[in-house]
């Protein structure tokens, strides 16, 4: 690793620790919110914890740091009123982004085999990071149903509404595993390249 990226990836780590600093502030001001702006704001501040106590790489603790808490601004926010495919391309990003987080982090507690496992074909990771994001886009849509129907708030959610957000959540989550399993094959071979270049003695 050079100095470049080591200067990178320090600068994504206290970036990513700001954005977690923001969450800690939000969830302190969500206080005078209703009870679901103190939900909200509580567990998006607890799942920002998660990467950086797991030791995850900082540019992807940034970036799942930045596209969740875009999440959980945007009601409170009214950004939704701002276009109409706003929901849709959240949607659209989300899921794919927390599902390869989710990835890594399974690896990291050994409940997943490592990205470079000999064993390990190469198509695994576009379909287990799917499942996962397909999980994630399903349990996003169920809070916005008890959010909706249990606690009585305005979310704009109906059958071709959900729809649509999983399907775009599907999409984003299969990108996302095509993508992972493109570094896993970049890196085995950056990694590969190395060991036979190097002396002998």
């Amino acid at each position: 690793m050079d100095r470049s990226t080591t200067a990178f990836e320090r600068g994504c780590r206290v970036a990513a620790d700001l954005v977690r600093v923001g969450a800690l502030v939000s969830a302190a001001a969500a206080a005078f919110l209703p009870l679901e702006g103190v939900i909200r704001f509580l567990l998006l501040f607890l799942a920002l914890l998660v990467p950086r106590l797991a030791g995850i790489r900082s540019p992807v603790d940034l970036l799942v740091g930045i596209v969740l808490s875009v999440a959980a601004w945007s009601s409170p926010a009214h950004w939704y009123e701002l276009a109409v495919w706003y929901d849709t391309a959240l949607h659209a990003v989300v899921p794919g982004i927390v599902a390869l987080t989710l990835h890594l982090l399974l690896i990291r507690w050994l409940l997943l085999p490592p990205l470079m496992a000999n064993d390990l074909r190469i198509f695994s990771i576009p379909l287990l990071t799917t499942l996962l994001g397909c999980t994630v886009a399903l349990v996003w849509e169920l809070y916005e149903w008890f959010g909706k129907d249990v606690l009585g708030l305005k979310i704009a959610a109906h059958y071709d509404d959900t729809i649509a957000d999983m399907a775009a959540g599907l999409v984003s989550s299969l990108v996302a595993g095509v993508l992972l399993a493109l570094w896993a094959r970049h890196r085995a071979r950056t990694r590969r390249r190395t060991r036979w270049s190097a002396p002998l003695a």
